[in-house]
C-alpha cells in the first residue's frame, strides 16, 4: 500500500510539473528530472515488493538511471542561478549513454530466468559492483559541482546586489544536502525499502517546491548605450596590446584602458557624492550601471579592481560611512541608531549591524562607547548573529 500511494502522489506532482504555464529552462528541468525519478521510484517499488520474481527480464535495466540525477541537478542548479555549463547539457548525460552501451551485452547475455540464480551470475559480479562504484563516483562528483555552483552564486549575488536579506538559496542548499543523504543511504545502508522512503520523501519535497520555485537571479541586465556620463576616450572598442612586449592589457577583456578604469572610478565616486545613491536600500549593480551609462560588468570589474571590495561591500562601505558621518552631528543623536541606519539605505537591523561590525570591527554600541558619543534614543539592542 505505502508503495502504490508514494508512487501515486510522484505521478500526480509530475503532472502538476508538466501542466504548470509558463515554463522557464530551470522548470523544464525540473520536470524531466521528476520524470526520470519517478520512473526510477518505480523500479524501487518493483525491488522492494519482490516483482522481479516474476518478470526477471527486467531486472537490471534501470542501474544507470542514477547516472541523471547527478547532471539534472547540476544543470537545474545553473539554470536557475542563471550560470552557463561549461560543456552543452547533453554532455552531461554522456555517461549515462554509454553505460546502457556497456550494460545491455551483460544483461543479454544469460536468459531472463537465469538472473535469479546466483551461482549462475556470480561472473559478473566484479562488473556489478565496479558499475556501483562508478555511479556513487558520479553523485559525489555532481554533488561537489553542484556546491561549487552555489558558492560561485553567492559571489554573484554579491556582485549585483547592495542588500541579499531578501535573496535566499535554502531551497539549493536543502536540494543539494537531500541528494547528498539519498547517496549517503546507497553507499552505506542500501536495502530496495530504505531507497524507497528516501526517494520517495526527497520527491515529495522537490515536487511541491519546484513548482512554485521561481528564478532566484535575474537574467544580467542588457548592455546599456554609452554616452557622455562616461568620457568617451575611456573605452575602446577593439582589444588591445600595451607597446612593450605585446602583453595583453589587464582590461582588455572588457575593452576598458587602464586610463579608462580611472576615469570611470572618478565618475563612479562623484555620482555617489552627488546622488548619494547608496542610500536606496535595494540599489543593484544594473541600477548603478545605468547612472552611468556603462555596462554592469564594466562597472563590476572597476570596483573589483579599484576598491578591492565586491559591489556588496562597496555599497554597505559607503552606507556605514554616511552613518559615522551622521552620529558626528549633535541633531541627529535625538534619533534612534536603527532609524539612522535605515536613513543611510540600510533595510534591516540584521543587515546593519552585520555589516557595521564587518567594516569597522566594532559593533554599533561599542563604537558608541569608543568614541563617548551619547544618543538620546540609543536603541542598543543589537543582534546577536551580528556579535
Amino acid at each position: 500500500m505505502i508503495y502504490s500511494a508514494g508512487i501515486a502522489i510522484s505521478l500526480f506532482l509530475l503532472i502538476i510539473l508538466i501542466s504548470k504555464k509558463q515554463k522557464n529552462n530551470a522548470d523544464k528541468i525540473m520536470t524531466a528530472w521528476f520524470f526520470f525519478a519517478v520512473l526510477h521510484l518505480v523500479y524501487i517499488s518493483w525491488y522492494a515488493q519482490g516483482g522481479y520474481f516474476e518478470r526477471p527480464q527486467l531486472i537490471g535495466w534501470e542501474m544507470p538511471l542514477p547516472l541523471l540525477h547527478g547532471p539534472f541537478l547540476y544543470l537545474y542548479i545553473a539554470s536557475l542561478t542563471n550560470q552557463r555549463s561549461r560543456f552543452p547539457g547533453i554532455l552531461h548525460f554522456l555517461p549515462f549513454l554509454l553505460a546502457y552501451l556497456v550494460l545491455a551485452p551483460v544483461l543479454l547475455s544469460l536468459p531472463a530466468q537465469d538472473w535469479l540464480n546466483e551461482t549462475k551470475t556470480q561472473q559478473f559480479r566484479p562488473f556489478f559492483n565496479g558499475f556501483l562504484v562508478v555511479i556513487i563516483a558520479s553523485g559525489v562528483i555532481y554533488v561537489i559541482l553542484s556546491l561549487m555552483l552555489l558558492h560561485r552564486h553567492k559571489k554573484n549575488i554579491a556582485d549585483q546586489f547592495s542588500s541579499t536579506d531578501k535573496i535566499t538559496l535554502n531551497w539549493l542548499r536543502y536540494l543539494i544536502a537531500g541528494i547528498g543523504v539519498i547517496w549517503g543511504i546507497v553507499i552505506f545502508y542500501r536495502t530496495p525499502q530504505t531507497l524507497y522512503i528516501s526517494v520517495a520523501l526527497f520527491m515529495f519535497f522537490i515536487g511541491y517546491f519546484g513548482i512554485k520555485q521561481v528564478g532566484i537571479f535575474a537574467d544580467p541586465p542588457p548592455a546599456a548605450p554609452l554616452s557622455t556620463a562616461v568620457p568617451a576616450d575611456a573605452l575602446l572598442t577593439t582589444k588591445t596590446t600595451s607597446e612593450a612586449g605585446g602583453v595583453k592589457m589587464k582590461y582588455e577583456r572588457t575593452g576598458v584602458t587602464e586610463e579608462g578604469v580611472i576615469k570611470i572610478h572618478e565618475a563612479l565616486i562623484c555620482l555617489m557624492q552627488e546622488k548619494q545613491l547608496y542610500k536606496e536600500p535595494e540599489l543593484t549593480l544594473g541600477d548603478l550601471a545605468k547612472e552611468l551609462q556603462i555596462h554592469p560588468n564594466i562597472l563590476s570589474q572597476v570596483i573589483n579592481s579599484q576598491e578591492q571590495m565586491s559591489f556588496y561591500d562597496y555599497i554597505n562601505t559607503q552606507r556605514v560611512a554616511a552613518f559615522k558621518q551622521l552620529l558626528q552631528q549633535p541633531e541627529s543623536r535625538q534619533f534612534t541608531l536603527l532609524s539612522l541606519a535605515f536613513e543611510c539605505g540600510f533595510n534591516s537591523k540584521s543587515s546593519f549591524n552585520r555589516n557595521f561590525k564587518k567594516i569597522t570591527q566594532y559593533s554599533p554600541t561599542d563604537y558608541l562607547k569608543l568614541n563617548n558619543i551619547q544618543m538620546a534614543n540609543p536603541d542598543t539592542k543589537e543582534n546577536p548573529a551580528a556579535r
